[in-house]
C-alpha cells in the first residue's frame, strides 16, 4: 500500500493530466506568480492550477516557437501542437499562452537555454520558401495586432543577437567565400579517400584567423541533414583550408637507386674522384703509372709542370678530407632542421626518436596468430553472474539515484570541444581535433545531430570503428602476439560525443557522491597516482613507528581493459541510475565497436569488439571505473583494514584504474579480503594475473617470512620476498626503496639529458625538452621519495656538466641565470632542486586542504612539511636569483649597462624565440656575463702575468666589448659586414613596400645603389649631392617618397651606448636633414636604427621600425642577425 501511495504523489506530481489547486502548489515550492493569468470565463477562474516540470516547461517554449507567432492565429497552432505532445492535457489555449508568459518573465530557463530551444526549433520546422518570403514582410504589420505584453516580447526576440554566429543567407557570401564555398562543396560531393593533413601549428594567427572566419562563414550557409555530411563537410573544409595555405603540396615521386640526395650524390661522386686522382699521383710518384692519358690529365690537372707531385698529392688529401666534412657539416644541419620541425610538430615522436637504437631489428608478429589472440580475447562475449548476491545489495545502495535524461545543447559542444587537442593522431576519419574546435558554425548541427544520435540510442558505424596500433612491450620477449598493448586511434568526432557524455556522467557521479574515495582513475581535482602513494607511504611509516601488523597484497588484473564483460558496464549503469537514454545509447554504441589492427602502417584485419573498452577517448576509463565500484562497496562493507591510530577510520584497499593494493591487520583479514576480490572479479568474469601478484606479511614493523595466500579455489598469491614490488612505479616492499627508486630515477633522468643534448635541436628547444621528457622522471617521486638536498645539488651539477661537454653552457657562465625564465633574460631551464621542492609544496599544500579522511591522516603524519604554498615558494626563488645575478661584478655587468636604456623585453626576444642554436645561445650569453676568458680577464681578474693588451690591434685592453666594437684591425670586415646585414634587411623591407624588385629571402638580396618607380626612390649609401660641404653625407639608406623624406641610419655599438648612439645619429645628420628640407623642398625625418652588439634594444627601436614601414622583419630577426654577424 505504501508503495501503491508514493506512487500515486509522484504521478500527481509530474502528469500533465492532474490538476492541483493554488495551495498544494504553493505547498510544492510553485512561485507565487504562477504565471497563470485569469480569463474571463468564470469557470476557469475556478479551476485548479497546475503545476508544469521542465521538460513540459521546455515543450511549451518549443510550441511557441513552432507555432510562427508573428502570424495571426499563433495561440491555436501552438495549443494545437502542444496536444500533439500531450493529447489527454486539459489545457486551454489562453492558459498556454499564460504559461509561456510566465516562463519568460520569471526567467525559468536562461538566455542561453531559450536561444538554444529556439534554434533547434528553426532547424527542425520546415516551411517553403515561397510562403516564407510571401509572409515575411508582413511580420512587423502582424506584431501590431497582437496584445501589448505579447508585442513586446516578440520584438525582443527579433532584436536580440544570437549568441552563436550567425548563419547568413548565400546571397550575402563575398566574392572571396562563394570561391571557398564552391571548392568546399565540390570537395565534399567528390568523397575522395581521405588522406592525413598536415598540422598548422607553424602558421601564425594573423594568417589563419581571417581565413577560418571566411570558412565559418561559408559552412554556415550549406544545408547539412546527418552526421556523415557534417563529418564530410569538417575534413574538405580543413583540406581546403590547408590547400589555401600552401601547405598541401602533391605527394613527391620517390627517388629511383637508393634514395640519396642529389648532393650527396655529387659530393660522393668528387671524393671517389679525388681518391682515384691521389692513388694515380701516388703511383705516378713511385714510377708505378704507365698510362700516358692518366699522366697528361693529372699534369694538366695538377699544374705537375710548375708543381711536385708531393705538393698535388697533399692538395687531394685535403679536398678529400674538406669535402667529407662539407657531406657531415650539411647531413647535421639536415637532422637538426628535421629534429626541430618533429619537435614543433609531435614532442612525443620525437622522445620516441631519441630511444630508439640503430640497430634494432623490425620483425612484426606473425599476423595468422595475432589475430586469433585479439579475436578470441574481444570477441569471445562473456556475461557476469546475475544469481551473485551482492549485485542485489549494490542495487539497492543507489536505488534512490536517478540521472536526469540528458540533452546535449551547442554551449556544451563548445566547452568539451576546448578539452580536444588539436593535433594528435586522428582515427579513420583523418579530422584532426583542430578543425572541430576551430570550425564553430558547426557546432550547432552536431549538438542536433548527436541528441538525435542520443534520443534514438543508435549510432553510425563509422563512429564506432577504431584504428588500433599493437605496440610492443617488451623488445627482449620478441614478436610474440602476446608481446603487444594495444593503443586506439579513434575518429575525433566519436571522441567528442563520449566526451560530453563522460562530463555529464563525471558531474552526477560527483553530485550523488557515487565514486569511492578508494578509486583515483580518472578523478577530478585529485593528483592521481600521488594520492594512492602518500596514503600507501603514510600507512607504512605509520606500521613501522608504532610496530604494528600489517598485511598486504597487490592485485593484478589481466589484460583488465581488454576483458571487462559489456553486460556488466550496463548492468552498473543501471545500478547507479544514469539516465535511460545515455544508458541505451551506450549499451548500443558497443554492440557496434570494432577495430582495425595495425602493426606499424600493415594492417593485420577488423576485429569486432564484444568484450572490453576502447582505451582512445574520455568515456572508456570512466566505464571501466563505474564498473569497479561495486568492488569498492564490497571491501568497504568488511569493516577490515589497517587503522593507525584506533580513533582512526580503517583502510582496506587503494586502487588507481586496475591496480589494486588491499591492506589487513591480521593474516585472516588480509585472506578474507583477498578472497572478495576474487569473488566478486569471477563474477564478472575477470582474472587475475597471479604472476604480477604479490604478497607481504609485517609484524610489529618488520618483514617476515610468508606462505603466501591460498585461494580456495587452489590458487595461490605468493610471497615474492626479498623482491620488491613496483607498485605505480614506486619500488616498495615493506617499505618503499628509497635508495633503489633514487639510483634508478637518477640513472634514467641523466640517460635522458645526455640524449636530448646529443640531439640538434636548438637553444630554446633543448631546454624545453629537458623541463617536459627528463624533469618530470623527478618531478613524480617528489613527496614520495625522500631525496636530501645534497642529492638533488648533484643532479642539478651533473646537468650542467652535461651541458658543458656538449657545449651548451659555457663552464663560467652564471648559475643563477640558468635556471631564471627567458623572459627575464635566462635559459628557462628547470632546476631539479626546484622541481621536486615546488612538487612538495604543491602537494602539502593539496593534503592540507582535503578532506577525505585517508589524506587528513598523512596531513596528521606530517609527511609533508612544507609551510610555503607553491606559488610562493616558486616566487621566492625566482626573485632571489635574479637579485644574485644582478649582484654579480662580472655577470651582472651587462644588466647594470642597460638598465634605464634598453627595452628589457625586447631585449630578451631573441632567447624567447629560442630559435639559435645551443652551442651560440651558451657563447652569446657567458659574453654577456664578461665569462669569456678574454686577456684583460686573465690579467684582472686571475691576476695572471698575462699582457691585457689586445691580441689583434696592441693598442687597448682585450675586453668583450673591444673585440666587437672598438678594435680597428677588424672594423672594417667583420664590423662592416654585420652592419650591411642589418641594413640590408631593413632595404630588402622598404623594396617590398614600394613594390620595388627585391629578393624572395633577404639574405639573397642585394640592394642596388638606386631603385626607383613611381611610389618611391630607395638610395643604398648613396653620397648625397648638396651645394654645401657637408662632413656627413652619405646614410646607409634615403627614401624618397612625393611628399616626405626618410634618412635611415644603422649602428650597432658596444659597451651598451645604444642611448649615445641614437642622439649621435641625429645629431650628426641634422646638417644634412636640414640641406635637404631646403633643396627637395619636403620634410625630412631622421630614423636611426640602432641595436646593441649583444642584442639590448633601445626603447625607441620599435617607434622608429613602424615610422618607416617595416612591417616583414622583426626586432628579433634585427638581434639574430647582429649577434650572429658579431661572429658569436
Amino acid at each position: 500500500m505504501e508503495n501503491q501511495t508514493q506512487t500515486k504523489s509522484i504521478l500527481a506530481q509530474s502528469s500533465p493530466r492532474i490538476k492541483r489547486t493554488a495551495v498544494d502548489a504553493a505547498d510544492s515550492g510553485h512561485p507565487s506568480k504562477s504565471g497563470l493569468r485569469n480569463h474571463q470565463n468564470p469557470n476557469e477562474q475556478s479551476q485548479k492550477r497546475q503545476k508544469y516540470t521542465m521538460p513540459e516547461n521546455r515543450t511549451i517554449m518549443k510550441c511557441y516557437h513552432k507555432s510562427e507567432p508573428q502570424r495571426r492565429g499563433y495561440q491555436k497552432r501552438m495549443h494545437q501542437l502542444w496536444k500533439q505532445e500531450y493529447p489527454d492535457s486539459q489545457i486551454t489555449e489562453p492558459r498556454l499562452a499564460d504559461q509561456r508568459r510566465f516562463i519568460i518573465r520569471n526567467k525559468v530557463f536562461s538566455e542561453v537555454e531559450l536561444e538554444e530551444i529556439q534554434k533547434i526549433c528553426k532547424v527542425n520546422h520546415h516551411q517553403t520558401t515561397a510562403q516564407t518570403a510571401a509572409e515575411t514582410p508582413a511580420t512587423l504589420g502582424m506584431v501590431e495586432q497582437i496584445e501589448p505584453e505579447e508585442r513586446v516580447e516578440l520584438l525582443q526576440e527579433f532584436e536580440e543577437p544570437a549568441l552563436e554566429t550567425p548563419v547568413e543567407p548565400p546571397g550575402t557570401l563575398t566574392a572571396r567565400q562563394q570561391e571557398l564555398k564552391d571548392k568546399i562543396v565540390a570537395h565534399a560531393a567528390a568523397n575522395a579517400i581521405r588522406k592525413r593533413l598536415p598540422t598548422l601549428k607553424t602558421v601564425p594567427k594573423r594568417q589563419l584567423a581571417p581565413l577560418m572566419k571566411d570558412v565559418n562563414t561559408v559552412l554556415s550557409t550549406v544545408q547539412i541533414t546527418s552526421i556523415e555530411q557534417t563529418n564530410q563537410y569538417a575534413y574538405s573544409a580543413a583540406v581546403i583550408v590547408t590547400e589555401e595555405l600552401g601547405l598541401l603540396q602533391p605527394r613527391q615521386p620517390q627517388r629511383k637507386s637508393n634514395g640519396k640526395p642529389k648532393w650527396k650524390v655529387r659530393l660522393e661522386l668528387k671524393i671517389k674522384k679525388l681518391r682515384s686522382d691521389a692513388s694515380n699521383l701516388k703511383n705516378m710518384k713511385e714510377k708505378k703509372l704507365k698510362n700516358d692519358k692518366i699522366k697528361q690529365y693529372l699534369i694538366r690537372k695538377y699544374w705537375l709542370n710548375t708543381r711536385k707531385i708531393e705538393e698535388a698529392l697533399e692538395i687531394v688529401k685535403e679536398q678529400i678530407t674538406a669535402t667529407a666534412r662539407k657531406i657531415e657539416r650539411y647531413e647535421a644541419r639536415i637532422i637538426q632542421y628535421r629534429q626541430n620541425q618533429l619537435f614543433q610538430s609531435d614532442q612525443r615522436r620525437f622522445y620516441q626518436s631519441l630511444n630508439q637504437t640503430t640497430d634494432t631489428v623490425t620483425i612484426k608478429p606473425e599476423k595468422t596468430a595475432t589475430m586469433k589472440v585479439w579475436k578470441e580475447l574481444w570477441e569471445n562475449n562473456k556475461n557476469y553472474n546475475k544469481n551473485a548476491g551482492w549485485i542485489k545489495e549494490f542495487e539497492g545502495k543507489f536505488s534512490q539515484n536517478k540521472m536526469e535524461l540528458m540533452e546535449i545543447t551547442t554551449e556544451m559542444i563548445s566547452k568539451r570541444v576546448q578539452k580536444v587537442k588539436n593535433w594528435t593522431s586522428p582515427g579513420s576519419d583523418q579530422l584532426h581535433g583542430f578543425w572541430l574546435k576551430h570550425l564553430i558554425s558547426l557546432h550547432g548541427k552536431m549538438a542536433q545531430q548527436f541528441n538525435e544520435m542520443l534520443q534514438k540510442g543508435s549510432i553510425s558505424e563509422w563512429l564506432t570503428t577504431g584504428r588500433t596500433y599493437l605496440i610492443q612491450k617488451d623488445p627482449t620477449k620478441g614478436a610474440a602476439p602476446g608481446n603487444y598493448r594495444p593503443i586506439t586511434c579513434l575518429p575525433t568526432m566519436f571522441k567528442l560525443l563520449t566526451g560530453i557524455i563522460a562530463d555529464r556522467i563525471q558531474d552526477y557521479l560527483e553530485e550523488k557522491n557515487i565514486l569511492p574515495d578508494e578509486q583515483k582513475g580518472n578523478k577530478r581535482k585529485s593528483r592521481g597516482t600521488k594520492d594512492q602513494l602518500l596514503i600507501d607511504k603514510m600507512i607504512l611509516e605509520n606500521c613501522k613507528s608504532r610496530k604494528a601488523n600489517l598485511h598486504m597484497t597487490w592485485i593484478d588484473y589481466k589484460k583488465a581493459f581488454d576483458s571487462l564483460p559489456h553486460s556488466w558496464i550496463i548492468k552498473c549503469l543501471d545500478a547507479i541510475g544514469i539516465s535511460k537514454n545515455v544508458g541505451t545509447f551506450i549499451e548500443n554504441m558497443m554492440e557496434h565497436w570494432k577495430t582495425e589492427l595495425f602493426v606499424g602502417n600493415e594492417s593485420y584485419g577488423l576485429v569486432n569488439i564484444r568484450r572490453g573498452i576502447f582505451q582512445g577517448d574520455s568515456l572508456s576509463p570512466l566505464l571501466f571505473i563505474i564498473a569497479m565500484i561495486p568492488l569498492s562497496t564490497i571491501l568497504q562493507k568488511t569493516n577490515l583494514g589497517y587503522q593507525t591510530s584506533k580513533n582512526s577510520h580503517k583502510i582496506s584497499h587503494l586502487m588507481y584504474m586496475d591496480d589494486l593494493k588491499l591492506y589487513g591487520k591480521t593474516e585472516t583479514e588480509i585472506q578474507s579480503l583477498t578472497n572478495t576480490v576474487r569473488i566478486f572479479s569471477t563474477d564478472i568474469n575477470m582474472e587475475f594475473g597471479l604472476d604480477k601478484c604479490s604478497t607481504v606479511a609485517l609484524k610489529k614493523g618488520k618483514n617476515i617470512e610468508s606462505e603466501g595466500i591460498n585461494m580456495p579455489n587452489g590458487q595461490t598469491i605468493k610471497c615474492h620476498q626479498p623482491e620488491a614490488y613496483k607498485y605505480l612505479g614506486i619500488l616498495q616492499l615493506d617499505n618503499i626503496k628509497h635508495e633503489h627508486v633514487k639510483t634508478v630515477v637518477s640513472k634514467e633522468y641523466t640517460q635522458r639529458v645526455r640524449k636530448i643534448l646529443k640531439s640538434k635541436p636548438n637553444g630554446g628547444n633543448t631546454i624545453k625538452a629537458i623541463n617536459t621528457w627528463a624533469i618530470p622522471v623527478i618531478r613524480y617521486t617528489a613527496g614520495i621519495i625522500n631525496w636530501t638536498q645534497m642529492e638533488l645539488d648533484n643532479l642539478d651539477r651533473k646537468t650542467r656538466k652535461l651541458m658543458t661537454i656538449h657545449h651548451s653552457l659555457h663552464p663560467r657562465s652564471d648559475v643563477d641565470r640558468l635556471y631564471l625564465p627567458r623572459r627575464s633574460g635566462g635559459r628557462g631551464l628547470l632546476q631539479v632542486k626546484q622541481a621536486v621542492k615546488e612538487e612538495e609544496h604543491a602537494l602539502a599544500e593539496y593534503v592540507k586542504q582535503s578532506e577525505e579522511p585517508a589524506l587528513i591522516e598523512v596531513k596528521n603524519q606530517k609527511l609533508l612539511k612544507a609551510q610555503q604554498t607553491k606559488n610562493q615558494y616558486k616566487k621566492t626563488t625566482l626573485q632571489t636569483r635574479a637579485d644574485n645575478w644582478h649582484n654579480k661584478t662580472l655577470h651582472g655587468k651587462f644588466l647594470d649597462k642597460i638598465e634605464g636604456k634598453a627595452d628589457k623585453e625586447k631585449t630578451w626576444l631573441w632567447l624567447t624565440n629560442g630559435t639559435l642554436k645551443k652551442e651560440t645561445e651558451g657563447l652569446i650569453l657567458a659574453a654577456q656575463e664578461q665569462a669569456i676568458r678574454t686577456n684583460a680577464i686573465k690579467a684582472k681578474i686571475e691576476k695572471s702575468a698575462d699582457d691585457p693588451k689586445c691580441r689583434l690591434c696592441k693598442e687597448t685592453d682585450e675586453t668583450i666589448d673591444h673585440i666587437l666594437s672598438c678594435c680597428k684591425k677588424i672594423a672594417q670586415r667583420d664590423y662592416k659586414q654585420r652592419h650591411n646585414y642589418v641594413a640590408q634587411m631593413i632595404h630588402w623591407n622598404l623594396c617590398l613596400k614600394y613594390h620595388l624588385p627585391a629578393a624572395k629571402n633577404w639574405w639573397d638580396h642585394k640592394p642596388a645603389k638606386v631603385l626607383e618607380n613611381e611610389h618611391a626612390k630607395i638610395l643604398w649609401d648613396f653620397r648625397i649631392q648638396t651645394d654645401k660641404v657637408l662632413e656627413h653625407n652619405t646614410p646607409d639608406i634615403t627614401v624618397v617618397e612625393k611628399n616626405k623624406v626618410w634618412i635611415i641610419d644603422v649602428a650597432i655599438p658596444g659597451d651598451s651606448c645604444i642611448d649615445e648612439k641614437q642622439q649621435e645619429k641625429l645629431s650628426r645628420y641634422q646638417d644634412l636633414k636640414i640641406e635637404l628640407q631646403r633643396l627637395w623642398q619636403k620634410p625630412v625625418q631622421m630614423v636611426p636604427v640602432v641595436m646593441d652588439t649583444l642584442g639590448a634594444v633601445p626603447k625607441d627601436l620599435s617607434r622608429h621600425l613602424e615610422t618607416i614601414g617595416i612591417d616583414k622583419i622583426t626586432i628579433c630577426q634585427l638581434q639574430k642577425a647582429t649577434l650572429l654577424g658579431s661572429g658569436i
